[in-house]
């Protein structure tokens, strides 16, 4: 066997090794789940669901990030009637998902008050 030879088999094998582990991964790596929302009508669900939802995009006070700020009373500015707030939430917009498939309109109106009365 030449030197040749062997360092083909190695590569063959290398690759053999790393599409094996990639294809063991694909099947073992779950996504991560979203943490539990709070049922709307306990006490501060609009920040619990702000936290878990909003947050990772719009900063944890609301001061903006990937997402545009909505704190300091920037988010009524832009969107004086709350239901137009609502309809970006639950439709999405650009780069923002729709949320009407994981929280119910009861969520989204807490979000939408948390927003406007406690991000100021």
């Amino acid at each position: 066997m030449t030197t040749l030879t062997r360092a083909v088999n190695a590569v063959q094998l290398a690759t053999l090794v790393v599409a094996a582990a990639f294809v063991l991964l694909l099947f073992v790596n779950e996504p991560a789940k979203p943490a539990a929302i709070p049922a709307v009508g306990t006490d501060q669900a609009g920040a619990a669901i702000f936290s878990t939802r909003c947050a990772g995009c719009h900063g944890a006070d609301g001061g903006g990030g990937f997402g545009p700020a909505l704190g300091n009373g920037i988010v009524a500015e832009r969107y004086p009637d709350p239901a137009d707030e609502a309809a970006v939430i639950s439709n999405g917009r650009g780069a923002m998902p729709s949320f009407a498939d994981s929280l119910s309109p009861e969520q989204i109106t807490a979000v939408v008050t948390y927003t406007r009365t406690e991000l100021e």
